[in-house]
């Protein structure tokens, strides 16, 4: 009786995927999973009107919403795949479990590259809990999360006409509303009817695979990688420019406005980081997972004596994935007896145990063949203190390449990753750079 009542639910509701629910666990298909960004009100509460100030009531949504799917493996365990884009993410650590005190069915979901997981009761096809990041408020950072099955659409399924085709290239200035921390960014968009995907660039890295749609003047796109949840809403002004929002989970909120630029940059990422030891060899004392001990990098016989290519990263961070995959496939193309790869990850754990079982489980989900040591607290003033080498750091991540002297011959800030069109120019020049460095010596 239920399944049939489900039926006729779905074929009532225009748009929804009719699927089978008849299973003792997740019904394997399409979810919407929804995060409510302000509590379990479906609207933004704002307190200080600044959404009112710039006429933007109408796009404030306190509602990110995000695709994934259920899937079984080939034994019968449960398995999640999120749904950015063109981007897919397995997410194989699904748990499913009936607890005896509640007589509830619940439902764990931990993602594979992030302290992070949903947690929830499950029931008729809805699962309905929490999101969960351990890394901030000292682990009692959660978001209320809703999901349903055989839904398959992302912000809405109406289907308004488009004012326009923002298709291309856009300059970004993030922090309208605070003359004091405005920074530039790229938006590069491309538009299908009403479907609209993209991401943003900035000097620090890209937000990578956005996904969502246009209705008439209004735009909205999110993502959701496992650990960061992103929100991009905003309106076409008459000018033809857009004033938007951009939400970071709960924590963090700030407007936006472009303006259509096919030419716009950023600044260099070669020069964004300087070097304030000159030619002198740098030094630095960093754990080693391998050996569980503290070692003088440098001197470490996997990289003595070798050119050297440095990230600074942590395993939180989304583009720092994107750079361990490209700096993976790199060092398989050239002489591992000439060149050496290794990560200084940066953790949001102060507890060295946590930070490296995080470190560990970054290198084993990516398959990486170069070694990652633990190099300290993610804050990035402490960062730049520990150094002593860089006048500041800036991003994560920041690449560095040493000579086999030991000193930096070359910086690089942030990462352009594969969801933006300066992916291929970069990683060509890099290559080209790393190549000529060792054609020179």
């Amino acid at each position: 009786m239920r399944y049939y009542t489900l039926l006729l639910l779905a074929l009532v509701l225009g748009g929804c995927v009719v699927v089978n629910t008849d299973y003792d666990t997740l019904p394997p298909g399409p979810y919407r999973g929804t995060f409510l960004l302000d509590g379990r009100q479906s609207q933004r509460q704002d307190p200080d009107n600044v959404a009112a100030n710039f006429g933007l009531e109408d796009v404030v949504r306190g509602e990110l919403p995000i695709n994934f799917e259920i899937g079984y493996g080939p034994d019968s365990s449960l398995d999640l795949t999120l749904l950015n884009g063109e981007e897919r993410i397995l997410v194989p650590d699904v748990r499913y479990e009936r607890l005896l005190e509640t007589a509830r069915d619940s439902v764990t979901i931990r993602f594979p590259l992030n302290d992070s997981y949903v947690t929830g009761y499950h029931e008729d096809g809805i699962i309905e809990g929490y999101f969960v990041d351990e890394t901030r408020d000292g682990g009692n950072y959660r978001i209320p999360f809703l999901a349903e099955f055989g839904r398959d659409h992302r912000f809405t399924q109406l289907r308004k006409p488009p004012a326009t085709d923002v298709s291309g290239r856009w300059a970004v200035t993030f922090g309208v509303e605070d003359t004091t921390d405005r920074y530039a960014g790229i938006a590069e968009f491309e538009q299908d009817g009403n479907q609209l995907r993209g991401t943003f660039l900035t000097s620090t890295g890209d937000f990578r695979y956005l996904d969502g749609t246009i209705q008439d003047n209004k735009l909205y796109l999110s993502t959701f990688d496992g650990g960061h949840v992103f929100l991009f809403t905003a309106k076409l002004q008459e000018d033809g420019s857009l004033l938007g929002i951009f939400r970071s989970g709960t924590h963090y909120q700030t407007l936006w406005e472009a303006t259509r630029d096919a030419d716009a940059t950023l600044p260099d990422p070669a020069t964004e980081t300087s070097v304030t030891v000159g030619d002198a060899a740098v030094r630095l004392s960093v754990y080693d997972p391998q050996s569980a001990r503290t070692v003088a990098l440098l001197e470490d016989e996997r990289l003595a004596g070798k050119h050297k290519v440095l990230t600074l990263m942590g395993s939180w961070c989304p583009n720092c994935m994107d750079e361990a995959r490209y700096l993976d496939s790199l060092s398989k193309t050239v002489d591992a007896n000439r060149v050496a790869f290794a990560g200084l990850a940066f953790e949001r754990f102060r507890d060295t145990a946590r930070s490296v079982a995080a470190i560990e489980r970054f290198r084993e989900n990516l398959e990486l063949d170069y070694p990652i040591y633990y190099a300290g607290f993610s804050d990035k003033a402490e960062v730049t203190e520990r150094l002593g080498f860089l006048d500041r750091v800036r991003s994560f991540p920041t690449l560095l390449i040493l000579n086999p002297d030991n000193q930096i011959v070359y910086t690089h800030t942030g990462f352009t990753g594969p969801a933006t069109s300066e992916y291929g120019a970069f990683t060509r020049a890099f290559a080209k750079t790393l190549n000529d460095l060792l054609t020179d010596e």
